[in-house]
């Protein structure tokens, strides 16, 4: 047991938690721990990682954790059927010594046990999957008052009962949560069935698969539980994770989530930001974003864009104006939806958010969406927002991309210091970056509004409450960097500053977001002067960028000097 402790804590202080999807280990850590024991569950939670287990019946209605309805394989018992024996005898079992010496001892743990553990031990959200193999109809109703015991409704479902099971169990609490393993052809039929909150595809999932099922509210997990080659592909692995699922089941937890950490590190699919290229606008003299006819939310202007890539679709955040303000014009953010970053469609939902009610913190503005990030299932959209004494920044959540997105109650989630080199804040056009298990925003710092304007970087654990890395900008006033638009390289961080004077736009480099250098000017090409660029995004394998001018929005690609 010493040798398990020293492998848990080595790992988890290894661990270096990211934005993929949450991965769920079948019956726990089975290939370091004996399936569906404590042990298993608990290198599970300090991992980070969600967990699947089995839950069976016993004579005397205990419900217990274990895959077999006889347990003969994963114990040192003879072979008996659970149902057929009651909870005394199953404890004097040792479902741990066929494992391991190390694991002696260990038994097949109750429910109860295992969801206390995982209420003690759970580090953030996770998923909890309840495979129910058999239970009494008095074992249903302990089922659910276990999982609302422990505060797992969010996090918990139940799978792989029959129809009339899950019923009972949603007369019993409603939100109790209900999943079931789901082939392509069906997810229709199942969806108009309106039972399943949770969709455990059981192929390989495709992005528009995941989209439409996020756009009814379902939680899209993939499984691809079981052992062998057929179930351990890493091309498989990629295909889910870009498909946008929420979190696949797998028996190769720690191998899955080491492949994805490479691959991101690897910045295999994010080539350089050569600063000797020029960027250059295409198509020449065309907006790709337009403003709106006469009357619509979205007459006076539009820009201000961020853009945000998922499943090879861009959604481009922009921000737009109806009206004069002394004609009592507003403010508010839409998105436009392009394959090739030059043909845009609108949202007819548009706008997706706008300025608050009189006396709210953002009644004036709400404006300069930044930093969409996908976290427990939902989307997080920072954005910044003014009313008559200053400008600060809010957050909204959405469960699909399109929204339709709600404003956070704790807005506004990052405030200004009065006296200080921050007492006004706003959003670059930058995304959202997750660094040892904290969330990084990039925010532009002003004396006052357009004066004396820094750099400084929040985090969080949760995207809700944010505290500041340093009290000191980390680009310093005097370089009125103003707007910095960010992107991630395969070298590192690399921003372009959008000073007043566009003249002296320059890039500036980071490994860490907190030390930053200065690089050589930037070179533009653009039929009229470019401002207000969107984040750098990849297109068709090209650096690209977003950019208002003259209230329209065009687009400019990264011409270097090797094409």
């Amino acid at each position: 047991m010493l040798r398990y402790l020293f492998c848990i804590l080595w790992l988890s202080a290894a661990s270096v938690f990211g934005n993929e999807p949450i991965l769920i280990a079948h019956r726990g850590l089975l290939q370091h721990a004996p399936e569906n024991t404590l042990p298993a569950f608990a290198s599970c939670l300090e991992l980070g990682i969600g967990i699947e287990l089995d839950i069976r019946t016993t004579q005397d209605g205990v419900l217990v954790v274990i895959h077999d309805d006889d347990v003969k394989r994963t114990t040192d018992g003879p072979a008996r059927l659970i149902r057929e024996m009651t909870m005394n005898e199953v404890r004097e079992l040792d479902a741990g010594s066929w494992f391991g010496e190390a694991f002696s001892g260990v038994r097949v743990p109750t429910l109860k046990e295992t969801l206390e553990l995982v209420s003690q031990r759970k580090r953030d959200s996770t998923i909890i999957a309840l495979n129910v193999k058999d239970l009494t109809f008095e074992g249903e109703s302990k089922l659910v008052a276990l999982v609302e015991k422990y505060d797992l409704l969010d996090q918990a479902f139940a799978f792989d009962q029959s129809n009339e099971v899950s019923r009972r169990l949603k007369e019993i609490n409603p939100a109790f949560r209900i999943g079931q393993n789901v082939n392509r052809a069906d997810i229709g039929a199942r969806l108009s069935e309106g039972i399943l909150d949770c969709f455990l595809l059981t192929s390989v999932p495709e992005a528009n698969e995941v989209d439409h099922l996020h756009s009814h509210k379902k939680q899209v997990l993939f499984n691809y539980a079981g052992v062998g080659k057929s179930r351990r592909d890493p091309d498989v692995w990629h295909r889910a994770a870009l498909a946008g699922v929420d979190g696949m089941l797998t028996d190769y937890p720690l191998e899955c989530r080491s492949v994805w950490r490479v691959a991101r590190r690897s910045g295999s699919d994010s080539p350089l930001i050569d600063p000797r290229g020029v960027w250059v606008e295409t198509p020449w003299g065309r907006p790709v974003i337009d403003r709106g006819a006469g009357g619509t939310w979205d007459h006076m202007a539009v820009d201000n864009p961020y853009v945000y890539s998922q499943s090879g679709k861009l959604y481009c955040f922009y921000e737009a104006q109806d009206r004069p303000f002394a004609d009592g014009g507003r403010e508010a953010f839409g998105i436009a939806t392009s394959r090739d970053g030059i043909t845009w469609e609108k949202l007819t939902d548009n706008p997706i958010l706008s300025t608050g009610g009189e006396g709210a913190w953002d009644e004036v503005v709400a404006k300069l969406p930044a930093g969409v990030i996908k976290y427990r299932s939902r989307y997080h959209l920072l954005y910044s927002g003014r009313n008559s004494q200053t400008k600060q920044i809010g957050l909204a959540t959405a469960e699909a991309i399109t929204g339709p997105w709600i404003k956070s109650d704790h807005n506004p989630v990052l405030t200004g210091r009065e006296g200080e080199w921050d007492n006004v804040l706003s959003t670059h056009p930058s995304p959202l970056f997750e660094i040892q298990g904290r969330y990084h925003l990039l925010f532009r710092g002003m004396e006052r509004r357009y004066f004396r304007q820094g750099l400084g970087v929040a985090v969080s654990k949760d995207l809700v409450h944010w505290e500041r890395l340093s009290p000191h900008p980390v680009i310093p006033v005097e370089e009125e960097i103003a707007s910095l638009a960010l992107a991630r390289d395969e070298k590192g961080f690399v921003a372009i500053s959008q000073p007043m004077d566009l003249e002296k736009r320059a890039y500036w480099m980071s490994d860490d977001l907190q030390s930053w250098t200065k690089g050589p000017p930037v070179r533009f090409k653009a039929s009229i002067a470019a401002e207000t660029l969107s984040n750098p995004f990849l297109c068709g394998g090209r650096w690209t960028v977003l950019y208002e001018q003259q209230d329209r929005i065009y687009r400019a690609v990264l011409q270097t000097p090797d094409l």
